[in-house]
């Protein structure tokens, strides 16, 4: 495994890239904080998108998912000072993990890490 961190002015374009590349595919993502521990915040849920703040830039990422076709859910990481790719050995994306200036961590890993040229047939809804 190896991690590759992204850096500050690339995120925009960088999660946008991430996210063409893997919409649709299941996700979990985890918070952990030193108050709370690591709480579940979405269980295997298809990503509909990772973004990053355009307009005021204070770092703020936000992580959509589909509940179903009407359902939306979207998890906002405030003061982001850190965003990195974990990739297996094969070059895979495994995770992003996202550090905040309070030094909570959000993890968002697949269901699956694969290679996109891999994965046959994702159904959109």
């Amino acid at each position: 495994m190896q991690t590759v961190e992204i850096p500050r002015e690339a995120w925009a374009q960088r999660l946008n890239e991430f996210t063409a590349i893997h919409e649709g595919w299941l996700v979990s993502l985890d918070v952990l904080a030193s108050e709370i521990g690591a709480q579940p915040a979405i269980r295997d849920l298809p990503l509909l998108a990772v973004s990053a703040d355009r307009i005021d830039q204070d770092g703020t990422i936000a992580v959509s998912v589909a509940g179903s076709a009407t359902e939306h859910f979207t998890h906002i990481i405030p003061a982001v000072t850190r965003i990195d790719v974990a990739r297996t050995d094969d070059g895979a994306d495994a995770a992003l993990q996202i550090e905040s200036a309070d030094g909570t961590r959000t993890i968002l890993r697949f269901r699956a890490a694969v290679l996109p040229e891999l994965v046959d047939g994702i159904v959109r809804q």
